[in-house]
């Protein structure tokens, strides 16, 4: 965990390296099948990540001790449910992955808006502040279907806890991509509920605060090749001044 946290916190590429690794992640996950031993080890590592990169960042003790509250609540939950299939453990599994997410994006959004110039950096940190929210409400959907089932027609309840999670979390990222395929549709009032405000939620995140960033990016880009445009235009004339007052 401290190679992890050092390279949160002194590298400069801190969120393309977070970006990576989400996407690695979502990879892996889909490969690793139904294997209880693979998926423990792959959350055991994920929020192992996610912890180091919020610690780095966010420099709060509090938010560390939550952080680690909230792991052991979620890690024992999950183990609880797999060895008692009550329900409830895993409802309280889902909810404390929940904050731990909704943690890290607050971490990290926190850090992005003291920066005082944008770059690439930050636009990876945008994409995985959307990434991350769709994990929340991939959580929220499971929830939802653990204390109201059949909330989702398509999702299949003979498969396995991760199978379904998965599900939910390809239909999470799908609604707010707002592809809509029709594979999967919200049925409950409740389901249909988060579903709209996801939907709105991304297209308010993409169309105004990547979007934005990117535009402040591209913004600040041209403002400084304007200036070192302006600087070296002084520079040449400086210098044929030069030569004409020598040659004079």
């Amino acid at each position: 965990m401290f190679r992890l946290y050092k390279i949160f916190r002194h590298s400069p590429s801190k969120f393309t390296i977070l970006l990576g690794f989400l996407v690695s992640q979502v990879l892996i996950q889909a490969t690793a099948g139904d294997s209880v031993f693979w998926q423990q080890t792959i959350y055991f590592y994920t929020y192992l990540v996610l912890l180091s990169a919020v610690t780095a960042i966010a420099k709060s003790r509090v938010k560390f001790i939550c952080f680690i509250v909230l792991y052991v609540v979620s890690f024992i939950s999950s183990i609880m449910f797999m060895r008692s299939d009550v329900i409830h453990w895993l409802a309280l599994s889902e909810i404390a992955d929940m904050i731990i997410l909704g943690l890290t994006v607050w971490g990290i959004m926190n850090f992005m808006s003291k920066q005082k110039r944008v770059t690439r950096d930050l636009i990876s940190g945008a994409i995985c502040v959307y990434m991350l929210i769709g994990a929340i409400w991939a959580n929220g959907y499971s929830v939802c279907e653990i204390y109201q089932s059949g909330s989702f027609s398509g999702l299949d309840l003979g498969e396995s806890v991760y199978a379904a999670r998965r599900s939910l979390a390809y239909f999470s990222y799908v609604t707010m991509m707002t592809i809509g395929y029709g594979d999967m549709l919200p049925v409950s009032p409740i389901s249909r509920g988060l579903v709209m405000l996801q939907g709105l939620f991304g297209q308010m995140y993409l169309a105004v605060f990547v979007a934005g960033t990117i535009g402040m990016f591209l913004s600040q880009r041209d403002s400084e090749r304007a200036k070192e445009m302006r600087a070296h235009i002084k520079k040449v004339e400086a210098d044929i001044e030069k030569e004409n007052h020598n040659s004079s």
